[in-house]
């Protein structure tokens, strides 16, 4: 697909025969199963994982479950692809990453992402994403993909400035975390420049 290639993106996702698999170098990503439950878990209820998203760290193993059976909903209604991240060799979820707010008219969607700890610092992260990009802009063609992230994280914000990412600002008070109030950075991702990084 090139940047200006225009298709279908409601009925290219409904023909998807099942939660689509890609597989990279070090991670694979693929779509959650209810035995992941436990490595979910304790990936969301680290609150170094959650210190910097919108929400608190889950504090029960059925919040996992909970989610698991939401992102296979999600995926049957073709609303977002919630993959799971796992090692090539094992298959142990190690961390997650959503292509979501799709929307085919502005072919348009976000991108979000986290990673156990105990992998940060290897560049699976980055990897993990690359995969799902690059799945985003060939098989769906989008023009644009953004990601929103606290100012605060450092981590973060090298990914994305890694994989192409430009910051285009500041929202102030957006997110209410429990009575903390935070601000989110807009970073976005034209395919144009996906596509010159891969030549």
């Amino acid at each position: 697909m090139t940047a200006t290639t225009r298709i279908d993106i409601p009925s290219t996702l409904a023909a998807l025969p099942s939660f689509p698999r890609l597989q990279g170098k070090r991670v694979q990503l693929r779509g959650p199963r209810a035995e992941d439950a436990d490595a979910v878990f304790a990936l969301f209820a680290d609150p170094d994982v959650m210190r910097y998203w919108s929400r608190p760290p889950m504090t029960t193993r059925g919040e996992a479950e909970g989610l698991i059976a939401e992102i296979q909903d999600a995926f049957e209604q073709r609303a977002m692809l919630n993959w799971v991240v796992t090692g090539r060799s094992d298959d142990r979820v190690i961390g997650t990453c959503t292509l979501f707010r799709i929307e085919p008219r502005h072919r348009r969607a976000e991108i979000g992402y986290a990673l156990h700890r105990d992998h940060w610092g290897h560049g699976l992260a980055a990897e993990a994403v690359a995969l799902s990009l690059d799945w985003a802009f060939r098989t769906l063609a989008l023009h644009r993909v953004e990601a929103d992230i606290d100012p605060r994280n450092d981590g973060s914000r090298k990914l994305l400035q890694r994989l192409g990412f430009a910051s285009e600002g500041l929202l102030r008070q957006r997110y209410f975390v429990g009575d903390a109030i935070s601000d989110t950075e807009l970073f976005g991702l034209l395919a144009q420049d996906w596509s010159s990084r891969q030549d």
